[in-house]
């Protein structure tokens, strides 16, 4: 959070009231965080995360895009507060996948739990770019299927041994992160 926001200890000691050496030693790694550092930090998260744009992600490095989808995809803190058993700090790194095996119990789950992971990043415009985009997997390959909004093509792209992470960065590349013309909306 300090990084992303460009503060140091003595900025936050600033905004605080509290001495520089506090907030260096209140943010050691092995410490647990005050309270009031944890409302922050979630507070920050969430707001980042939801404010992003394409542009400002075209900007970004590979890495950060991936940090950006995990963070998209991550369990929000009140969920994760009401675990039991849960070892919280390694559940802080999880986050949502894809099913990829392509099997179903009910009629429908796979198909809508995929494109409700797809959907997290639909307000930075995915769909602006395309006439259709979706996603099938079958006995874990996943495999793409879109066509751009003025080109007449069906593309269907396998993305077997990928990841969620990888395989959202992939429809960026496709979509938001292309110079293809998008659709009018509005």
């Amino acid at each position: 959070m300090k990084e992303g926001l460009g503060y140091t200890n003595s900025d936050i000691a600033d905004i605080t009231g509290n001495t520089s050496d506090s907030i260096k030693s209140s943010t050691q790694p092995n410490k647990d965080l005050p309270r009031w550092l944890k409302l922050a930090i979630v507070i920050y998260e969430t707001t980042k995360s939801k404010s992003e744009t394409a542009e400002m992600l075209k900007k970004k490095s590979k890495k950060d895009v991936f940090n950006f989808i995990r963070s998209r995809l991550s369990f929000n803190e009140k969920l994760i507060s009401q675990l039991r058993h849960t070892n919280n700090e390694k559940m802080n790194k999880e986050h949502r996948r894809f099913e990829m095996s392509g099997y179903e119990n009910n009629k429908g789950e796979c198909t809508l739990h995929n494109l409700s992971i797809v959907n997290e990043f639909a307000d930075l415009g995915i769909y602006d770019f395309t006439s259709y985009l979706f996603l099938d997997f079958h006995k874990g390959s996943p495999t793409l299927h879109m066509k751009y909004f003025y080109e007449n093509e069906n593309l269907e792209l396998d993305y077997s041994g990928y990841g969620t992470t990888e395989i959202i960065y992939e429809i960026f590349e496709k979509t938001i992160f292309t110079d293809k013309r998008t659709r009018r909306r509005g």
